[in-house]
């Protein structure tokens, strides 16, 4: 065994010229039994020096040091032997302090939350405390300390002990442990390499259970991406604008509707600019109401196409109640809005032409109730059109029941034929009508007209 300076003349040792060859096992200085340091890995020991029994280590010539109280140190088994740690044993005053200050220190190790270790750089643990063994799932401490923390993930213990070499600290560090139950943990720890010689001999840690949170943060995570996957994908225009209208946010569908081919220039254009009207007054309506459903408005793209848009609006606001933004969500309705705009451009001309004609027109549903009534059929029947809209024929016109005039309405509404026939005035006596029935599958139309001399 080889020992320094300090080592000799605390073990009383007055031969540093010559220092005898002391056996670690058997020696009278220090007690140490190699089948506990073995399976222990490493041993804490406490000696009182007998002078007698060390004589030959002495020289003669010179006056042995005074009688302390004893040694005490640990020894631990390294790569390249074993590493003896020693010093003098402490006043009883100094060892009184020291077994107080040992006993809090100790408290703190055991009632610490954090699982704390001593491990070799093969990953044997030396020591742990209580919360260590719960991390893992052991049922105590005893059943801890037989285990082998390189186990829990082989690949990152090599990875720590090779940075350890270098780096003497790692904080911080997140990695997954499987524990000896087969469940999988998310940990941070702390690690200090404690050396000898330059030698990494021991790793010291300081390991934390992070499961939930990491569970919880990778859950927002596929969260955030799940719901900026449909950001992306909608097909409606989604976007964030300050109350100017400068666009802070928006997704590919919104820059296609106004006719820009990024995303990135989108985001440098005013959506104001598309109707500088309707946007003042939009964030007029959201600092009162919070939000506006299907509102509809004609706009300008980019471009200065005309196009038609539907949008929900939401006020964003600041703790003092302060419009700060609006965010929004736009349909493109040009196509529809166009076609009923033509189809009431047509039906407002159908409307104009039944209205000039000299002759009597109604529509009916399939219900029999009036749907239209022209001016010149309002006259004959000497009533107003619009008291009749809604109304069923044969409860406003029950006279016409069992006449000639059901009879081929009838037929037209049943066997969608088109129907000709003269009759007398449906309401009116003296004068000879000219009808035409035409169904359709949403009712029937009436046309009559005075039956004129050529025609007799």
């Amino acid at each position: 065994m080889d020992a320094n300076q300090s080592a000799l003349e605390i073990m009383g040792i007055t031969t540093p010229e010559n220092p005898p060859k002391i056996n670690l096992f058997h020696n009278p200085i220090i007690p140490c039994k190699k089948e506990e340091l073995v399976g222990n890995g490493v041993i804490n020991f406490q000696n009182q020096l007998d002078f007698e029994k060390i004589s030959d280590f002495q020289d003669i010539n010179k006056t042995p040091p005074p009688i302390t109280e004893g040694i005490e140190g640990t020894i631990s088994i390294i790569s390249s032997g074993y590493l003896v740690q020693i010093h003098q044993s402490k006043s009883k005053d100094e060892s009184c302090e020291l077994l107080i200050s040992g006993e809090k220190y100790k408290n703190f190790f055991e009632d610490d939350i954090t699982g704390d270790f001593i491990a070799t750089p093969q990953g044997e643990i030396i020591e742990c405390n209580p919360a260590f063994a719960e991390i893992y799932n052991f049922p105590n401490r005893e059943q801890a300390l037989k285990s082998n923390i390189s186990t829990f993930n082989p690949e990152d213990w090599e990875t720590l002990n090779k940075r350890l070499k270098h780096e003497y600290k790692i904080k911080g560090h997140q990695t997954t442990h499987q524990r000896p139950d087969g469940e999988k943990i998310h940990v941070v720890s702390n690690l200090v390499g404690i050396y000898h010689d330059s030698e990494l001999v021991q790793v010291k840690g300081y390991v934390f259970d992070d499961t939930e949170r990491k569970e919880a943060e990778e859950a927002l995570k596929r969260s955030e991406e799940k719901y900026h996957r449909l950001f992306d994908e909608d097909l409606t225009g989604d976007f964030i604008a300050n109350v100017d209208g400068e666009i802070l946010e928006c997704n590919p569908a919104f820059a296609d509707i106004y006719g820009w081919d990024t995303v990135e220039k989108a985001l440098k254009w005013n959506i104001s600019e598309s109707n500088p009207f309707d946007w003042p007054y939009m964030v007029t309506r959201l600092r009162s109401e919070g939000k506006i459903r299907g509102f509809q408005s004609w706009q300008r793209r980019q471009d200065f196409m005309r196009i038609h848009v539907v949008a929900n609006l939401v006020g964003i606001f600041n703790d003092s109640d302060e419009l700060i933004q609006v965010k929004g969500y736009v349909f493109d309705d040009t196509e529809r809005k166009q076609a009923e705009e033509k189809l009431e451009s047509g039906q407002r001309r159908l409307t104009m032409i039944l209205g000039s004609i000299r002759d009597g027109f109604v529509s009916l549903d399939n219900f029999w109730n009036f749907i239209y009534v022209n001016p010149c059929a309002a006259e004959y029947l000497d009533i107003d059109a619009d008291d009749l809209m809604g109304q069923n024929l044969w409860e406003r016109f029950p006279e016409l029941a069992g006449t000639i005039h059901e009879t081929h309405f009838r037929r037209a509404m049943n066997e969608q034929e088109i129907q000709y026939f003269e009759a007398p005035g449906m309401l009116r006596t003296g004068k000879c009508l000219d009808i035409s029935v035409y169904p359709s599958t949403e009712g029937i139309s009436i046309y009559w007209r005075n039956k004129r001399r050529s025609d007799l």
